[in-house]
């Protein structure tokens, strides 16, 4: 974790030094969202189904138009076919904590999205380990 923050350099340079080395993204939420889906060739309709978001809530989540939740945002990167460090950075730039490896739910949300299993195999573990499900009971139809 450490030599990602390398660029900050010896305690004798200034601020400006340290800023003019480093990696800045100024990308909005929903600029990083449509590239990430244009750079893995995902077309909307496929991420919004994928996901089980109500279609016109995720389309507001990705113009970002809406705030949403972090279930949502997780069920946004399950629709993206995300694994953990781009779901850890989506939840990140959509305002919310990333994944932690120290929360047992989480933990089996991270399993869920390294195995593939999407939004309701991964509720299923989630509801299996008495944990609580991503996805909200007759929410948009879903589950």
């Amino acid at each position: 974790m450490r030599s990602s923050w390398d660029f900050i350099g010896d305690s004798h340079e200034g601020i400006r030094d340290v800023l003019a080395r480093a990696q800045l993204d100024g990308r909005s939420f929903s600029a990083w969202v449509r590239e990430a889906m244009t750079s893995l060739s995902l077309k909307r309709n496929d991420v919004v189904h994928a996901s089980c978001l109500n279609q016109t809530f995720a389309y507001q989540i990705i113009a970002g138009t809406r705030r949403p939740s972090r279930d949502k945002l997780i069920q946004l990167a399950f629709g993206m076919g995300f694994g953990i460090d781009e779901a850890c950075e989506l939840l990140e730039r959509g305002g919310t904590n990333a994944l932690r490896p120290s929360c047992r739910r989480d933990v089996v949300i991270a399993f869920a999205l390294d195995r593939g299993l999407g939004v309701h195999g991964c509720d299923d573990l989630l509801w299996s380990v008495g944990e609580r499900t991503i996805v909200t009971r007759g929410e948009a139809g879903e589950i």
